[in-house]
């Protein structure tokens, strides 16, 4: 049991805001898994080198990981893994990502007008396609998805 001078520091650490944890992807964890990890789990990529001015490993064609048409992995300059983005194979609908994350997403779309899901605290934004379907799934460090409106933030295409 804390003591009465121990309850003013505990309140102070509920209160203090804390950098999320990115959900894991398969085994990876954004902010906490490196590029070394991907290359143990998954072995060579298809692909290495820059995408959209970051460093990324690409896994697609033969070397695609199982349930996805492709998985990009982008990685800081020390090899840290700052987003998952995952092209699933299979069709998910808005049920299926409800299932899987919940129903408190917050909705918005891209530039192009395609539904885009975040799901702040967990660092996932969720891409549809204009048939309804998940297009990509995007995992990220908790908290700071990147604006889904601005290309930048998109996920590149397979």
């Amino acid at each position: 049991m804390p003591t009465r001078a121990a309850l003013p520091c505990l309140a102070l650490l509920v209160l203090l805001p804390l950098p999320a944890l990115a959900r894991p992807w398969n085994g990876i964890t954004p902010g906490a898994s490196t590029a070394a990890d991907v290359a143990q789990r998954f072995g060579e990529p298809s692909t290495k080198g820059r995408l959209g001015g970051r460093s990324a490993m690409i896994y697609k064609g033969d070397q695609a990981i199982d349930g996805t048409r492709q998985a990009q992995f982008f990685t800081r300059d020390d090899g840290r893994v700052l987003e998952v983005t995952v092209f699933p194979s299979a069709q998910l609908d808005k049920e299926a990502v409800e299932g899987t994350y919940g129903k408190g997403a917050q909705k918005t779309f891209t530039d192009d007008f395609r539904p885009v899901w975040l799901y702040r605290s967990a660092g996932v934004m969720v891409f549809f396609g204009r048939d309804g379907y998940v297009e990509a799934i995007t995992f990220k460090q908790g908290d700071a998805p990147a604006a889904p409106h601005a290309r930048a933030g998109e996920p590149a295409a397979p």
